[in-house]
C-alpha cells in the first residue's frame, strides 16, 4: 500500500487517478457522469440530493426552450378588416326606358298635419318642399325594377315594379340616399320625424 502526503498536509492512502480526480473536482474519472457533463458548475458531492439534481434539470429545459422560441421568426399579422362597407350597386337604365319616361309623382305626406301634397319632379331634377328645409332629387326611374347580379335595371319599359333613386336633402345636408317604391309603400327605408314619401305614378314622354 502507498501513502502520500495530501495538500492539507495529511498522510493518507494514495488513490487511482479515477478516484483522485473524482475527490479533488467532484467529476467522475475517465468516464464523467451526464450529470458531470451538462453541469461543470455544479459539484456534485455524495450529499447532492435529488431534488436540487430536479430543479437543475428544470432550469436547463427552461433555458433551452426559450432559446428555441427566441430564434423562430416572427408571424406578420396583417391589418384586418372587421366592417367592410359594401359596393354600392350600378343603376343600369335601358335606353328605351330614358326614352320612355320623363318624370314621376312623389306624394309627401305631413304628419304634423295630416295631409299629403303630390309633387311631379323630373328625372335628372329636384324640387323643394314648401313649408320645409327639404329638398327631393330624382337621380333614376325603373319602371320594372329588378337585380341582375351587382345592377340594378328595367326588365320591361311596363309599371311592373316601379322604383325611383332619390336624394333627400335638409338645408343642403344629405339625410337620404336611396330607393322608393310604389308596391310597397309601408315599408320604405327612409323614416322622417314629420314627412313620409312614397312614389305614386310615372310620367311618360309626350309622343
Amino acid at each position: 500500500m502507498i501513502y502520500t502526503i495530501r495538500r492539507d498536509g495529511r498522510v493518507g492512502r494514495r488513490r487511482s487517478p479515477a478516484k483522485r480526480v473524482y475527490w479533488e473536482t467532484g467529476i467522475e474519472g475517465s468516464n464523467p457522469s451526464l450529470s458531470a457533463i451538462l453541469f461543470p458548475d455544479i459539484s456534485l458531492t455524495p450529499r447532492m440530493n435529488v431534488q436540487n439534481l430536479l430543479l437543475a434539470l428544470v432550469a436547463m429545459w427552461l433555458v433551452t426552450a426559450c432559446q428555441g422560441s427566441s430564434e423562430q421568426t416572427p408571424t406578420v399579422i396583417g391589418p384586418t378588416v372587421s366592417h367592410q362597407s359594401a359596393k354600392e350597386k350600378t343603376v343600369v337604365v335601358p335606353r328605351e326606358v330614358a326614352i320612355a319616361w320623363k318624370a314621376v309623382k312623389i306624394a309627401v305626406i305631413d304628419k304634423t298635419s295630416a295631409t299629403e301634397n303630390i309633387y311631379t319632379i323630373p328625372i335628372g331634377g329636384s324640387s323643394r318642399i314648401p313649408s320645409s328645409n327639404l329638398t327631393i332629387s330624382i337621380d333614376a326611374f325603373l319602371p320594372s325594377f329588378v337585380m341582375e347580379g351587382s345592377n340594378m335595371t328595367s326588365y320591361s319599359n311596363k309599371l311592373k315594379n316601379p322604383g325611383v333613386k332619390v336624394r333627400i336633402s335638409d338645408n343642403g345636408s344629405l339625410i337620404f340616399k336611396g330607393w322608393l317604391f310604389s308596391n310597397f309603400r309601408n315599408s320604405q327605408a327612409f323614416m322622417h320625424p314629420r314627412f313620409g314619401f312614397t312614389l305614386v305614378d310615372a310620367v311618360p314622354v309626350t309622343k
